[in-house]
């Protein structure tokens, strides 16, 4: 059974990894903000969902492992847990307590993703405002009257500029993260 401890630490080592270039990115992510640089912004989204199916594709194969190996789990890729592989491993308790190690690097990075994710959604909301003031006092501060299905929208944005790329939904959607 060694050979299966080796296996999983080096997966959970890759998934590390994985998850340390994505709070990177993140991290980079927040200066395309403050900079506005929307083209970076593109980029840095495509990265995470590139990053998001290398996740994908280590749980894959850690599942693909354990069944290989005839390793009774009942986990699949939505229910994927560290803590259940961890318990449910023929290993012994030091290859265990190793691989906690790991687990709780993972969950660490995890938990910095999710922060930063939440910081940049924060300052994408923060700078829509500020955009929303000046695209206000260039057109004389007064709140455009819209009709819509059921009569009048008090809306002060045009629905029309939230419904480009480069709307409040976008913009959100480029710093999200599902770690």
């Amino acid at each position: 059974m060694e050979t299966l401890y080796y296996n999983i630490k080096n997966l959970f080592q890759k998934k590390l990894q994985i998850y340390s270039e994505l709070a990177l990115l993140m991290e980079a992510e927040t200066g395309y903000i403050v900079k506005m640089d929307v083209n970076s912004l593109w980029a840095a989204s495509s990265k995470k969902r590139e990053l998001a199916s290398d996740i994908e594709k280590l749980r894959n194969s850690i599942v693909f492992l354990l069944d290989d190996k005839h390793i009774d789990h009942g986990m699949d890729l939505r229910t994927f847990d560290i803590a259940h592989l961890i318990s449910t491993l023929p290993l012994s308790s030091r290859e265990k307590a190793d691989l906690e190690m790991l687990k709780i690097a993972i969950e660490g990075k995890k938990n910095e993703i999710r922060q930063i994710a939440s910081s940049n959604r924060r300052y994408i909301q923060e700078y829509l405002g500020v955009i929303d003031g000046v695209i206000s006092t260039i057109t004389g501060g007064a709140k455009p009257q819209s009709y819509v299905r059921r009569g009048l929208s008090v809306s002060s944005t045009p629905s029309s500029f939230y419904g480009t790329r480069y709307g409040r939904d976008a913009a959100t959607t480029l710093i999200s993260a599902h770690a």
